[in-house]
């Protein structure tokens, strides 16, 4: 796994368009303006508020006088190599700041190559769509992260990522991040690599979490992983640290080295304040397909201490819930979900899921908060609780849309007892009218 030593910062410490809406300014009401940048046709020296005036530079982009309803548009195949996107100025609730494209291009306008992060958010209430940022190869990639979030109540959605080592960073203090629908690609660049220090690699992240009140969902996550001397491979799809209160749901993770590992912090800043003053707690996990034949975990988490042994330098973590997942791994060294360090119901809490691995489902002996959960292993099972299954679940492989859905006869139909989302991983209702609330991330259609 990460081994906790992540980058902060650049010390290595790190739709259609609606109307524009209007401003009110004191008693005068003043339009937002639109602004155009265009890689090939754009110029500086322009006025940046129309197509044929449109600016060529994000230098010039990131210095627009935005205001709340401004939007900033970047034209479908334009590409910008080693310009960092800066939006600093903040929206509001009711008029956010859109960066979007626009033109008649298949193409996402590219921004890449930037050495600490592609696309910065340090203004609130902006919203980010269309792009692709980063590209997968060593000429291009975004060195740390592709998008790096400082601000707060920002919304990143329909985004091609990819290439970094950070796919999205939200930063610590950033609150209320929305990654909704975007596609993750390849983040497998590592930050740090290096054959002397056993504990030290860090890298491939799609979304490394150490904000807060995050709503991370609907994305499909592919290819986080990377080579580590340390621990073989390493990634995560998703990776919190610090963060709080965050969900991640209906999300498709497909061959990243694991699904999630959370961690804290006992370390102290400069000033002697704590890190993470309020500790990392409260994460819920729900409705995510996780599988491929690369990933060796869902889930790592962590108590305080294993007993005779020194406290886990990143535990614990509390108050994780995981619940109506559908795991199934294949690879020989694969586990399902790990709480160690003398992991209590105080620290997880898993009901509803699908769980399939080969080396062991769950491991959490001193767990039991666990029910109404499919496990199948040919290996071990070290967790307790009741009301669980153990047996094939009868996962439809064959069906190539979804192939973890499942099959008649499924022992996790009709075998939860809570309804814990409108919505199973399809879109599909989940309404009563198919009976019980089904384990695992699909709903069975009867």
């Amino acid at each position: 796994m990460s081994g906790w030593n992540l980058r902060i910062g650049t010390a290595a410490s790190a739709l259609a368009l609606a109307a524009t809406p209007l401003l009110a300014t004191g008693t005068a009401e003043a339009a937002a303006a639109v602004y155009y940048v265009d890689s090939v046709n754009g110029s500086d020296s322009a006025a940046g508020t129309s197509e044929a005036t449109a600016w060529k530079t994000l230098t010039k982009a990131s210095a627009a006088p935005l205001v709340a309803g401004s939007k900033l548009l970047l034209r479908r195949g334009s590409a910008w190599q080693g310009q960092q996107l800066v939006i600093s100025k903040s929206g509001t609730a009711a008029a956010p700041i859109v960066v979007d494209s626009y033109g008649t291009s298949t193409a996402r306008p590219i921004v890449a190559g930037h050495t600490e992060a592609c696309v910065s958010l340090t203004g609130s209430h902006i919203e980010l769509y269309n792009l692709q940022v980063g590209r997968a190869q060593d000429v291009g990639r975004c060195e740390w992260a592709g998008i790096k979030v400082t601000g707060n109540d920002n919304v990143i959605e329909r985004n091609y990522i990819t290439g970094a080592a950070a796919g999205v960073y939200i930063a610590p203090k950033a609150t209320y991040t929305a990654v909704t629908a975007n596609d993750f690609v390849d983040n497998n660049h590592m930050s740090k690599l290096t054959e002397d220090d056993p504990n030290d690699d860090s890298g491939a992240f799609a979304i490394l979490v150490q904000g807060d009140d995050s709503n991370i969902s609907w994305n499909e996550i592919r290819g986080s992983i990377a080579f580590s001397y340390d621990y073989g491979m390493d990634g995560a799809a998703v990776e919190i640290f610090l963060g709080s209160r965050n969900h991640v749901h209906h999300n498709i993770a497909v061959d990243n080295d694991t699904f999630t590992e959370l961690g804290t912090s006992k370390e102290t800043n400069e000033d002697g304040t704590p890190v993470d003053p309020d500790g990392t707690s409260g994460n819920l996990f729900e409705y995510n397909v996780i599988t491929g034949p690369e990933t060796r975990t869902a889930m790592v988490t962590r108590g305080p201490q294993e007993p005779g042994e020194d406290p886990d330098p990143n535990g614990p973590v509390l108050a994780t819930t995981f619940r109506n997942n559908s795991v199934r791994l294949t690879n020989a060294e694969s586990q399902g979900v790990v709480c160690d360090a003398g992991c209590t119901n105080a620290h997880l809490s898993m009901s509803q899921n699908i769980v399939q691995a080969v080396v062991k489902t769950a491991y959490g002996p001193n767990v039991t908060d666990s029910h109404h959960n499919v496990f199948f292993t040919d290996g071990q099972h070290q967790m307790g609780g009741s009301n669980n299954v153990e047996a094939d679940p009868l996962f439809n492989l064959t069906n190539t849309a979804n192939p973890l859905s499942l099959r008649a006869g499924s022992p996790a139909i009709d075998l939860g007892i809570t309804k814990f989302s409108d919505d199973d991983v399809t879109g599909r209702a989940i309404d009563g009218s198919d009976g019980a609330v089904d384990a695992g991330a699909y709903e069975y259609d009867k």
